[in-house]
């Protein structure tokens, strides 16, 4: 009984190891395991959006730093009402699948634990897959491509770890520590919006009552690991310059060509029908006036809108609104072409016409390139978390540079070097799907619980079989006899000479 009551004991402090040290929470989010993010039915704030002029966005581009907010709302309401710039982002958002391998940092092999190693490293890999890396950072990476900057703060539980992004006009990069940005929040946020603190983790419950006590005060920092910021331009910290922000201007262009097309269309539609009045030699009517304007009026009250009728005594010619011009080019698919050229991506990727499979595999690569960049800074944010952790002071998190596009690639790679001895077994099932934490478990599961391996056997062939067993299948030696109508003709007469000598 003293046994099991030790086991249990053990058993119930590496659970509560799992996440030592962490912020704690209220029993509310401990119990339920969720995150609030509003109360419905108490609701009075609503998002608002700002379509801006084209010679606003030259103006906020002028100084960036004093318009970093009218910027940031620009490229939120274009990423709504622009199918272009909204496929643009998730392009570049689509370059990687979050794979990740968890590796041994600072540890010597000859003198490392092999049990505390293996019980740390399990640690490490029941917090990321807490993380829900594959559905929450996606997220992050969308934000920092449509708006430069994403600030963050974790909830963490005994079962799970939710991201919630931070209001970004309050928020602004303060230090770096870890090589991680921490953020500095504005309290004063919360003078308008305070029913909104109880959906905050507790620490800004109490940050906001020291603002309170010193409102001269309303920038306070927050506190690291569980708060940072991720930058797209991490050469840029004093402020927010979203990405794609030059290519607005080539939007704007967009919809005003089509408004042109459309005007143009409608004007090439429209057309005129005119009635002549017919004229005696001496110069007088031909028919009655007042009978020529009632046929006039029965034919107007017929024709459609696009076709327009006059009463004359004199001829016309015909009247066109049509432009006939041999050179004439389509200046919706040239505007359609400078935003992607604009934005410093092949056009060719989302209407392709022209370009090779290599031309295009190598300018997403290039494209690869920029959204690697941010991730390595998410791998950044995930490192110092776990390293802040006593079970992860040893260990490390990598993303590997892996997408759809490039993932058979990449598998070859790391199966090749696994072939000559390399340890990338790990790699290479992250790089197709198979996390660490699912690798040994799915080996255990299919091979000893389910016995997948001998249940799923293929069709022997001689290439399977031993020497032995084909020897016993055919002890006279030689190929096997084959059926009438598939040997040669020698062959054949051979079979009947050797059946004549028994």
């Amino acid at each position: 009984m003293e046994k099991q009551n030790t086991q249990v004991g053990e058993a119930s402090r590496s659970k509560k190891d799992d996440f030592a040290g962490l912020v704690s929470i209220s029993s509310k989010f401990a119990t339920l395991n969720k995150l609030i993010t509003r109360d419905l039915n108490n609701n009075t704030s609503a998002p608002t959006f700002s379509l801006y002029t084209k010679d606003n966005i030259t103006e906020y581009l002028a100084n960036p730093y004093r318009y970093e907010k009218q910027l940031r709302d620009a490229v939120v309401y274009i990423y709504g009402a622009s199918s272009h710039f909204r496929r643009l982002i998730q392009y570049f958002a689509s370059l990687t699948n979050f794979a990740y391998i968890v590796s041994p940092y600072k540890i010597d092999p000859r003198t490392a634990n092999e049990k505390s190693v293996n019980r740390n490293y399990r640690k490490v890999l029941n917090v990321l897959s807490s993380m829900s890396i594959k559905t929450q950072f996606p997220k992050i990476l969308t934000v920092c491509l449509r708006e430069d900057t994403f600030y963050g703060t974790l909830w963490v539980t005994n079962d799970n770890i939710t991201i919630q992004q931070l209001p970004s006009d309050y928020c602004a990069v303060s230090t770096i520590e870890g090589n991680v940005l921490n953020v500095s929040f504005n309290f004063s946020y919360f003078d308008s919006n305070a029913t909104m603190l109880e959906y905050y983790p507790p620490e800004f419950k109490t940050k906001y009552a020291m603002y309170q006590k010193n409102r001269t005060q309303k920038w306070i920092e927050l506190d690291s690991p569980t708060s940072f910021a991720v930058k797209a331009n991490n050469d840029i910290l004093s402020y927010s310059l979203p990405p794609f922000i030059g290519i607005l201007r080539e939007l704007y262009d967009l919809e005003d060509y089509k408004q042109l097309k459309l005007t143009k269309t409608e004007l090439e539609n429209y057309a005129m029908l005119a009635m002549t009045l017919p004229m005696e030699d001496d110069g007088s009517w031909g028919i009655d006036l007042d009978k020529a304007k009632e046929f006039w009026r029965n034919l107007d009250a017929v024709l459609p809108e696009e076709v327009g009728s006059i009463l004359t005594p004199m001829k016309l010619d015909k009247i066109s609104f049509e432009k006939s011009n041999a050179g004439d080019t389509n200046t919706i698919s040239d505007a359609e072409q400078n935003i992607f050229t604009a934005a410093g991506v092949n056009s060719l990727l989302f209407n392709n016409e022209k370009a090779s499979a290599n031309a295009l595999q190598l300018s997403i690569k290039a494209d690869q390139a920029l959204t690697f960049g941010i991730v390595k800074s998410i791998e950044d944010v995930v490192n110092r978390f776990i390293q802040s952790q006593s079970y992860g002071k040893n260990f490390k998190v990598t993303f590997l540079d892996c997408s759809e596009y490039n993932r058979k690639e990449l598998g070859d790679a790391y199966l090749k070097a696994a072939s000559f001895g390399m340890p990338t077994i790990s790699l290479y099932c992250a790089s197709q799907g198979l996390g660490q934490a699912e690798l040994d478990n799915m080996s255990f599961l299919e091979g000893q619980v389910l016995g997948l391996q001998d249940l799923f056997r293929p069709l022997q062939s001689s290439s399977q079989m031993s020497s032995e067993d084909i020897i016993k299948d055919n002890p006279d030696g030689g190929a096997p006899v084959k059926d009438i109508g598939e040997g040669t003709d020698s062959g054949e007469q051979t079979q009947e000479q050797k059946d004549d000598w028994g």
